[in-house]
């Protein structure tokens, strides 16, 4: 769980970099908001098209293989930002970066579903969720004072070699329980006798037919409305203090970190509860539920956040607003991975993440004109009430019979009901 941690850590630094010296960039190299809406949008279009491949390529390949060569290949390319000339540089850099960044997530799901027993999975999947959450506490500080200090090139370099560092570790820690080779044949049992059935009806499942599942349908869509938010504060927020509350590059290095701790609280806390209730009996789908409703209760003081004069109190708001949406993410993810079989989980993965993908693009595009015309105002509106909308989509769509998620569907491999479930 360290060396997942720490990739998800690095993942989103490197993501955040951008961000955080948008206000330079486009004084340095002359573009507005809707030029740095395309630059992310690049980012997030490369996010989508590596999802349709990094999941299938990370079930076949392994994660241990599959997330180090996709490490070492997003920790170079953040090095090449400081290259950079104009935006379109960064347009053609973000998009690379886009592509071996979407490895991650599939990657830490799947490698938590291979070890963690699923009364404990929902805690492990906030942890490593958190994991960007923790990515983004540390940017601002340490890449305002690398810029202040050395300039805003090596706010890009000392992400990849941050990126570089842990590729070594990695490589040289982790495996999968089949092949650990300092985990004693007791233990591998007790790990493999956890993960639960599998099903061997849901096998060999291709992205086609996994398309035609309900539940698969069902959380594209749920992530199409949620990710876009996680996406809109990584790429908008320091932008927000500095150019809807006054905030200079130093303040928001002093500021900005301040809602990323309440994710980090928020992440691990829900799924800890989470986890809680399913061991006092709760069925899983029921304690997850729970916690994604509290959260979507929670997400509407978006509306508020925007519109008060109070700069403390508008940070504060946005602060519970990201600790409700990582706990969302952490219990919506440990849902996903507890639906289907460890043998396709990475590929559901992927094509659930291209819907949060797909919906990152479309607020992002979105944004982009808002705020240049308008401002945050019906940007924080429109947030304040996706949780919700998605929430009644979740409970429309998943039928519940009794603990077990089940959606039956005949494919052309198998001539039995294929099972996802828990």
């Amino acid at each position: 769980m360290v060396l997942l941690f720490f990739t998800a850590v690095v993942n989103n630094f490197d993501r955040l970099s951008l961000s955080i010296l948008a206000p330079t960039l486009k004084k340095a190299m002359g573009f507005g908001s809707v030029e740095y809406s395309y630059i992310v949008t690049s980012f997030l279009v490369a996010y989508t098209i590596g999802y349709t491949f990094s999941g299938k390529i990370l079930d076949q390949v392994g994660v241990r293989i599959g997330l180090a060569v996709a490490l070492g290949f997003w920790s170079m390319i953040s090095m090449f930002h400081a290259l950079a000339w104009g935006w379109i540089s960064l347009v053609v850099f973000r998009f690379l970066l886009g592509l071996g960044e979407s490895f991650n997530s599939p990657a830490g799901v799947k490698a938590v579903a291979e070890w963690i027993p699923t009364r404990e999975r929902g805690l492990s999947m906030a942890v490593f969720s958190n994991g960007n959450v923790v990515g983004a506490l540390l940017a601002p500080p340490i890449i305002a004072l690398l810029t202040l200090h050395f300039g805003w090139r090596w706010g890009f370099i000392s992400t990849g070699v941050f990126g570089i560092i842990l590729l070594i570790f990695w490589w040289r820690h982790y495996y999968s329980p089949e092949s650990h080779p300092r985990l004693l044949p007791e233990e591998r049992t007790i790990i493999l006798g956890q993960r639960g059935s599998s099903g061997s009806a849901s096998k060999g499942l291709s992205m086609w037919q996994l398309l035609q599942h309900p539940l698969c349908i069902g959380f594209i869509t749920i992530r199409f409305l949620t990710d876009s938010i996680t996406f809109f504060f990584a790429f908008w927020f320091p932008d927000y203090l500095q150019n809807a509350r006054g905030f200079s590059l130093a303040m928001v290095g002093l500021i900005a970190w301040i809602p990323f701790l309440a994710a980090d609280i928020g992440g691990p806390g829900g799924g800890a509860l989470s986890d809680w209730l399913i061991r006092r009996g709760w069925p899983s789908f029921k304690a997850r539920r729970t916690l994604m409703l509290v959260s979507a209760c929670l997400s509407p003081l978006a509306l508020v956040a925007v519109r008060t004069d109070s700069i403390w109190l508008s940070v504060g708001l946005i602060a519970v607003l990201l600790a409700s949406q990582a706990c969302w993410m952490s219990n919506q993810l440990t849902l996903i991975s507890e639906s289907i079989n460890r043998e396709n989980l990475a590929t559901l993965l992927s094509l659930t993440a291209i819907g949060g993908s797909l919906g990152g693009i479309v607020t992002t595009l979105i944004a982009g004109r808002l705020i240049a015309s308008v401002g945050y105002i019906p940007v924080f509106t429109g947030i304040g009430l996706l949780h919700m909308t998605a929430f009644i989509i979740l409970i429309l769509t998943v039928r519940k019979t009794g603990s077990v998620l089940t959606f039956h569907k005949t494919t052309s491999k198998a001539n039995s009901d294929t099972t996802l479930s828990n």
